[in-house]
């Protein structure tokens, strides 16, 4: 079997399971289990079954990535060896860290190096993340079906047992969780699938598909998320009536001007009460950060915080902002690593963005937008959103580019290495 063979069918499948490895066993247990709101420390019991088919999925992930590994230790990539070394940095770090303060990582947590290494070695075609984006879309589907048939396990429901409707409520339908626990972390599972959405070849079943997402985003009520969601569809917009010559400083503007209001609004001195209280979240956060401003605190800092006397309450599972939770977590150095790690991926979105391609540049600003108010990538945890985050991320590092033409302004697929 030649590797033109080998290397799409394994990605579809790496695809397929790492999306299934967090949606089927939540769908099992949705169907199955207890569903409620939950506190910091206050695990919901779940379902054997859920339990074994999760395992199951993380073994079959990994056993893949090892097998892409040693089958292609023979002939490693020659190139975007410093990149794989910028996107797996941050990873080492926050292991190490972790290790200093006697915190094990989860299999989960393991997972991240695999994902990468096995990506930079099968350099899938971008396009390969339609399939994702169909994924997505099923994902939705899955989560307004709850809502409509089954609104016990597919609302958000309180420790009483009753709805939760906030303030912040859009549709009067309740708050919109799927097979997730919380309208925000569907939300930005949703949103941060977007931008494979928009890979979908066909135009009437793209969508058909982006429709569905939006209406399964709003009924979420999330903020961050419907922010995240009109600046992804208003970057994608505004980059296709772009002229070809300013795509690319165009999508490093947008990408950095979204990371540095991320950056900018914590450090704006909210009052406490502000954005749910996310206020008093940043401010604690970034008080306990200046006693370990090098090193932080530890991945396992927020789950351990209820603990200690001076805690945020029961329902800061972490920063609820990309860079606070960062240097919070992990300190100066870890901020630092995680920035090169960014700009390195800023960059090939951008060389994605010169040739009219512009799914990583919106992920980028989609990921930054709902990083403003929740934590969105994680490389020990959020595994949930492993799928959407790490590896169209990793896509956009590795595939190949296709060949560009500047002086006639249109690009032609590459043909991938058989090597």
């Amino acid at each position: 079997m030649t590797s033109r063979h080998f290397r799409p069918d394994v990605t579809v499948t790496l695809i397929v399971l790492v999306w299934a490895m967090y949606t089927t066993p939540r769908l099992v247990q949705s169907l199955t289990g207890v569903k409620r709101r939950a506190t910091v420390g206050d695990a919901l019991p779940m379902n054997p079954l859920a339990v074994k088919l999760e395992v199951l999925l993380l073994l079959l992930v990994f056993a893949l990535c090892a097998y892409v590994i040693l089958r292609g230790t023979a002939a490693l990539p020659t190139d975007r060896r410093m990149p794989l070394v910028l996107v797996l940095a941050p990873w080492v770090y926050v292991v190490v860290r972790d290790l200093y303060i006697d915190h094990v990582p989860t299999r989960g947590g393991m997972l991240y190096p695999l994902l990468v290494v096995a990506i930079w070695i099968l350099r899938p075609q971008l396009r390969k993340l339609a399939v994702l984006g169909y994924l997505v879309v099923l994902t939705a589907v899955m989560c307004i079906a709850l809502g409509v048939f089954l609104p016990e396990s597919g609302i958000f429901i309180s420790g009483a047992g009753t709805a939760v409707a906030p303030t912040k409520e859009i549709l009067p339908l309740g708050i919109l969780i799927g097979i997730f626990t919380d309208g925000n972390n569907l939300g930005q599972y949703l949103v941060l699938g977007l931008p494979s959405v928009m890979l979908i070849p066909r135009r009437v079943v793209r969508a058909a598909g982006i429709a569905v997402v939006l209406f399964a985003i709003v009924w979420t009520s999330s903020r961050s998320s419907l922010a995240a969601a009109a600046l992804a569809c208003g970057m994608w917009v505004l980059m296709t009536v772009t002229p070809s010559v300013l795509r690319r400083p165009m999508s490093w503007g947008l990408v950095g001007a979204t990371g540095a209001v991320m950056i900018w609004w914590p450090l704006s001195t909210p009052a406490d009460d502000a954005l749910t209280n996310r206020g008093a979240i940043w401010r604690h956060s970034l008080d306990a950060w200046g006693n370990t401003p090098w090193f932080g605190s530890g991945s396992n800092w927020y789950s351990v915080l209820p603990q200690h006397v001076g805690s945020l309450g029961g329902f800061a599972f972490h920063g609820h902002n990309q860079f606070v939770h960062t240097l919070a977590t992990g300190g100066l150095i870890f901020l630092f690593l995680v920035a090169a790690m960014f700009v390195t991926i800023a960059w090939a979105a951008s060389q994605w963005s010169a040739r009219g391609i512009f799914q990583p540049a919106t992920l980028l600003v989609a990921l930054f937008a709902s990083s403003t108010l929740e934590v969105s990538f994680g490389f020990v945890d959020r595994a949930f959103l492993l799928a959407v985050t790490v590896l169209p991320l990793m896509f956009a590092v590795f595939a190949p580019l296709p060949e560009h033409d500047s002086r006639r302004g249109h690009t032609k697929p590459r043909v991938e290495s058989t090597a």
